[in-house]
């Protein structure tokens, strides 16, 4: 019978030094596998987040150069992004006509090659552009790669200095602290409290157990940060980073659980919805610091006036609510809107001088008005737009009529949005004549709709709400490129119908697309200088005159001059008129409806026509409608007149027919 084979007998040392460099290996190892596990799951989230805040930051970022078309600020601000370790290339595609994508990448990287981040360039809700993002698809890899190098380095030493402690100190005396080793080693793969091993020896096993120990330390150390980040994490997506106030999401956990709680105690709620006025302004003249100052102050003046069981959220920008519990007395939720709204009223002292603000604030109850939290946000919402439009600084209770003029509001843009697709709009015609000679010098172009069910409709009836959805810009491009062709077409007729005045509101006028739309409108229609004029009001003029000027400065260098509409009605002021010069003044119909007859009328006039005069400027008075009006404006040197007395506005063709009959009249005379 053969004799059973047998594994080859070893040392007691050699068995030590096996055992001991085993009980050291394995669970190194096994630590490394488990903490590069755990540190790929936490690294990932937070490469993630980190990825969209390099995003949000440099779309952010982009957005001031790319309103105000600052080509190099642009790109200086791309180069900077492109500096960030984690990103590999990237592209900027603007939203203008014409504009070529702007590609950069780093040495040796390829423009559309790793992780793909995008997001849109906005401006107030316009899109401005698209920025995309390419990061490095290796960025965890390489983490890991690093503390794979040092892990097993660490090991190494681990073996190393265990087989020399070994090799010169008897079994009898390694036992001991093999077996304490081994505990200690096992120990690095939990996450409990960290229990350091005392080690009075100063040996190499000595200086192991000590070396382990801070390994211990650190891996605990790692664990306590990972979980930190975590926690901070879950803050950040909680808690608005500006005023530690809670955010939309926790606001809405916190509305519905206090709705719910209201619900089953038989309670009421009240929900203050608060928006402020005239905070973009502070903004745009002191800067986005000033801003988050002033909103910082004013998220400590709102959680200090309300009770400490209410809850205040930051939702968005400028806009804050405040949920009331027990809210059941009308008349005390109308005494704390009060109240908050004489705080948010007062000064802010900044470095930047002192700053004041109002508020607009909607009231909605739950359950008189709401039954649910989302229902309830809305309701304040709507009732905050309804304060809004009664001139803001004021408390507005939810009604049920705001529901219904929110959805007039809401069908009227959809209308609109169908008339610009169904072409339903047209330009009416006012001509605008010489004072003495009657000779046309040109016409004011005004938009109308022809409604399918409604008939032809003035501005009046849908202008207001174009700016308040956002489509007066859409209205405003349609009115140029609509008026430019019609230029084209006159003239291709051999018609000559003098100087066609477009009016631009406040929106469009500072809108980065306006000089776009007229810069392509005039390439395309061969409109000349002098042919095509831009009308706007003494407000928009007066609202940040350096910015005004230098849109202005490009209007003329498209060869477009500029008048004055409805003046004396709002900041009439030397200032303006000395830095913008216009060609045209437009004295308001209110000035003119009264005359000869009204003696203060006439003072205003005549001091508006010299004003102009003496400084180059010529004058055009709107609203005339009996010749006593046309006498006295002619005498007083009024060089161009408009109004029902010459010619209503009229559609393309009816205009046509009065341009010849004038043209007639003055050729036979």
């Amino acid at each position: 019978m053969p004799e059973a084979r047998r594994w080859p007998t070893l040392s007691i040392r050699a068995s030590v030094i096996i055992g001991i460099a085993l009980a050291v290996i394995i669970p190194t190892v096994a630590l490394w596998k488990m903490e590069e596990r755990w540190t790929r799951q936490a690294q990932e989230p937070l490469v993630a987040q980190n990825r969209q805040a390099v995003l949000g930051l440099m779309t952010a970022d982009l957005v001031t150069p790319l309103w105000t078309m600052d080509e190099s600020a642009m790109l200086y601000r791309l180069q900077r992004g492109l500096m960030e370790p984690s990103v590999n290339s990237l592209r900027l595609t603007e939203n203008r006509p014409l504009s070529k994508p702007v590609e950069l990448s780093k040495t040796g990287a390829v423009v559309g090659q790793g992780v793909l981040y995008r997001a849109e360039v906005l401006h107030e809700g316009e899109r401005l552009g698209e920025l995309e993002i390419w990061f490095d698809p290796q960025q965890i890899e390489h983490a890991l790669a690093e503390r794979r190098t040092g892990t097993i380095q660490l090991a190494a030493l681990q073996v190393l200095l265990s087989g020399l402690v070994l090799v010169v100190i008897l079994t009898r005396r390694l036992l001991g602290p093999i077996q304490r080793l081994k505990q200690q080693a096992s120990q690095m793969a939990s996450r409990g409290t960290v229990v350091p091993t005392e080690w009075n020896r100063r040996d190499e096993l000595g200086e192991l157990g000590s070396h382990l120990n801070d390994v211990h330390t650190q891996v605990a150390e790692l664990f306590d940060q990972l979980e930190g980040q975590k926690a901070e994490l879950q803050r950040m997506a909680l808690q608005d980073t500006l005023t530690d106030l809670p955010n939309r999401a926790l606001f809405t956990e916190l509305a519905r659980a206090s709705v719910a709680a209201a619900h089953r105690d038989g309670k009421c709620l009240a929900l203050l919805f608060i928006d402020l006025d005239r905070f973009k302004p502070v903004n745009d003249t002191y800067g986005h610091a000033a801003g988050d100052a002033l909103l910082m102050t004013l998220a400590k003046r709102l959680r200090a006036v309300v009770r400490s069981s209410d809850v205040v959220a930051r939702l968005s920008g400028d806009e804050f609510t405040v949920l009331l519990h027990d809210a059941s007395q009308w008349d005390q939720v109308s005494a704390t809107a009060d109240r908050v709204l004489k705080e948010l009223e007062m000064p802010v002292h900044l470095p930047v001088g002192d700053i004041s603000v109002s508020a607009s604030i909607g009231v909605a109850f739950y359950p008189a008005d709401a039954s649910d939290h989302e229902t309830l946000v809305s309701y304040a919402d709507t009732a905050m737009y309804a304060a809004k439009n009664l001139g803001g600084s004021r408390t507005s209770f939810f009604r049920e009529e705001f529901n219904h003029q929110l959805q007039a509001a809401l069908q009227l843009e959809a209308e609109m949005r169908q008339a610009l697709e169904r072409n339903e709009f047209v330009l009416h015609y006012q001509p605008l004549v010489d004072a003495r000679s009657g000779a046309l010098l040109g016409c004011e172009a005004l938009i109308r709709w022809q409604h399918p069910i409604r008939g032809l409709l003035s501005p009046f009836h849908f202008i207001p709400a174009a700016e308040q959805c956002g489509l007066i810009s859409e209205l405003g491009a349609w009115t140029i490129r609509s008026a430019c062709q019609q230029i084209a077409r006159w003239k291709e007729a051999g018609l000559q119908v003098g100087t066609v005045a477009v009016n631009v509101s406040a929106l469009e006028f500072r809108h980065h697309r306006l000089l776009d739309t007229l810069t392509t409108a005039i390439a395309a229609s061969g409109v000349r200088p002098g042919e095509l004029e831009i009308e706007l009001t003494e407000s928009v003029l007066m609202t940040d005159i350096q910015t005004t000027q230098l849109i202005i400065e490009r209007l003329h260098a498209l060869g477009l001059p500029l008048s004055v509409d409805d003046f004396g009605t709002g900041y009439s002021s030397l200032s303006y008129l000395k830095h913008l010069r216009p060609a045209k003044l437009k004295i308001d119909r209110s000035f003119v409806k009264d005359l000869p007859g009204e003696e203060g009328d006439q003072v205003l006039v005549r001091a508006i026509v010299q004003l102009a005069h003496s400084l180059g400027i010529k004058v055009v008075a709107e609203g005339v409608e009996t010749e006593a009006q046309q006498a006295f404006l002619r005498d007083i040197g009024c060089e161009i007149l408009q109004g029902y007395l010459i010619s209503r506005p009229q559609d393309a063709k009816g205009f046509e027919a009065f341009a010849r009959r004038v043209s007639n009249t003055l050729v036979d005379a």
